[in-house]
């Protein structure tokens, strides 16, 4: 066989599998090229094409980009029924659409999807969690909940398990939707509600700005930037950039601006 003929064989198997196993990921981007970056669709307050800023991860990628000195590029991608996250990330950085995937949630320790795609993760550049929030008066302590009475929860949540430990009267709920309903109508005295379910609720005018009692045993959950695990020196750029945000109060304003206090 020529080795002309041997290239050509070997060009066709390429095409016809694929990548080969254990080939290198796509490059990294260049340093001064586009900071390429996905985002969730229709996640707000964190993400949505609909938002005049495009909600806290589109904020924050601008920002990163501008302390990095490049350009940046939003890619939304619609997180797919069947795979979730875990196959929207694979799709979209290991397959190159983008180097950093905004948004990406840890609740108790590393996420799951980045550990089994070989993918590494930011510094973490938001923390939250559930609050407790009055239908007509501001609840200050779980003994004011106690004295409420009806205390309304999304069945399965965090919330729900330590409002069950703590032995305080639970009127399930099937989402956000229908418990933020449920304290607008007074069905409930009081609702344990994701923080950022009702940042959005208030900025849609479908909740009151009263303060609520935040519930920090219930569990917090700390959101990343994803990034595949060949491009350390852009992590390392991000997770600067992200510090810088964070000391010089500009990462406090893009949450405050959408309804998260840090």
């Amino acid at each position: 066989m020529t080795p002309r003929t041997r290239l050509c064989g070997t060009l066709l198997a390429l095409l016809a599998h694929g990548q080969p196993a254990g080939s290198a990921p796509p490059p990294a981007e260049p340093g001064g090229g586009p900071l390429t970056v996905c985002l969730a669709e229709a996640n707000p307050p964190f993400s949505a094409s609909s938002l005049p800023d495009g909600g806290i991860d589109a904020e924050l990628a601008r920002a990163v980009a501008r302390q990095l000195g490049r350009e940046v590029r939003l890619t939304w991608v619609t997180i797919p029924n069947r795979g979730g996250l875990g196959k929207a990330l694979a799709q979209n950085l290991a397959g190159g659409a983008c180097a950093l995937f905004a948004g990406i949630p840890e609740s108790g320790g590393p996420n799951e999807d980045l550990a089994e795609k070989r993918l590494a993760a930011s510094t973490p550049y938001l923390e939250t969690g559930y609050v407790l929030v009055g239908a007509r008066k501001p609840v200050r302590s779980l003994d004011d909940a106690r004295r409420l009475g009806r205390i309304g929860v999304v069945t399965a949540t965090p919330a729900d398990l330590y409002l069950f430990q703590q032995h305080l009267h639970r009127l399930p709920y099937g989402n956000n939707g229908a418990l933020l309903a449920a304290l607008a109508d007074g069905s409930v005295d009081a609702a344990a509600l994701w923080q950022p379910a009702l940042a959005e609720a208030r900025r849609l005018g479908q909740a009151s700005a009263s303060d609520g009692l935040a519930l920090p045993e219930a569990g917090r959950t700390r959101f990343v930037f994803a990034l595949r695990h060949g491009d350390p020196a852009l992590l390392a750029d991000v997770n600067a950039a992200v510090d810088r945000l964070r000391s010089d109060g500009r990462l406090d304003a893009i949450l405050r601006a959408h309804g998260l206090a840090p």
